[in-house]
């Protein structure tokens, strides 16, 4: 991971920039149950004044992620072409190769773009929600926290054959190329035979544990709401809309535990192949 450090370091206050605009677009999207929940109920009485904090938090929100979405293809694609180049100079690699890991090197600012704007975005959601939960009743948000570590099993139960699928399916893609030069038809044919049985196996191990880690987290739902409303008194029709929003958010956002054991696996592999 040496080397995705080393992009921090030199693009860190571009990055910087982008990962501020996500935290205070963040923050205010964490904000809009509470403040629907407030509406809600005030609307119901004839009181206006939360849905004008409600349009605020939507309209604050929303112009921090067109900034950040304007600034960042820039930085990203910036670093990508570096990257490439870098490669391309010092690399002795055959072409079939040198073509392959040019495209896989993609992945490495997809973790800059995509996987850690999703894990800011996590982090913040986790953390704010539990706090609302928590805050709303103690025993519900302990009922939600239990539900890390039955995800936590079933997500490392199939982390060694996805990492097994990704290693191999890289190896096979190396010789796209050849095989394609070679105008062998027999030969092309049965690689993309073996890419297309690679894909469906992948496709199946992802939706194993799709299907596993959101059985829990339905279970885990349904079982915090209901001691919720049974275990409160005086509940308003926006409170138990705020509560259900933010269980929800919390249990959606553990779903970020598979994507990341994918993804790491991933990038190490690609970060061994360029480095």
């Amino acid at each position: 991971m040496k080397h995705l450090i080393n992009i921090f370091k030199e693009y860190k206050y571009e990055l910087l920039l982008i990962y501020t605009y996500m935290l205070i677009a963040e923050g205010l999207l964490l904000l809009q149950p509470y403040f629907l929940g407030k509406t809600i109920d005030g609307l119901l009485v004839g009181n206006w004044n939360w849905l004008i904090g409600l349009v605020l938090v939507y309209a604050g929100s929303t112009m921090f992620i067109y900034k950040r979405m304007v600034y960042d293809t820039k930085v990203y694609t910036k670093i990508y072409n570096n990257i490439v180049m870098g490669f391309i100079h010092k690399t002795d690699v055959d072409n079939s190769s040198k073509v392959a890991r040019t495209d896989m090197a993609h992945q490495i600012v997809d973790v800059l773009e995509s996987y850690v704007h999703y894990y800011i975005s996590v982090i913040v959601t986790v953390l704010g929600s539990l706090v609302f939960v928590m805050r709303g009743s103690l025993i519900t948000g302990f009922i939600v926290l239990g539900c890390v570590f039955p995800i936590m099993f079933i997500v490392f139960k199939f982390y060694k054959k996805i990492k097994q699928a990704t290693v191999v399916g890289n190896n096979q893609y190396e010789k796209k190329v050849d095989v394609i030069n070679s105008s062998n038809k027999d030969e092309i044919t049965s690689f993309f035979n073996r890419r297309r049985k690679l894909w469906i196996y992948g496709s199946t191990l992802q939706g194993k544990n799709w299907f596993w880690v959101n059985a829990v987290k339905y279970t885990f739902l349904v079982t915090a709401l209901i001691v919720f409303i049974k275990t409160s008194d005086k509940l308003s029709q926006g409170d138990i809309i705020a509560m259900y929003s933010y269980i929800s958010n919390f249990l959606i956002s553990l779903m970020s535990i598979p994507v990341g054991v994918e993804a790491y696996s991933r990038i190490l592999d690609v970060l061994r192949r360029i480095r």
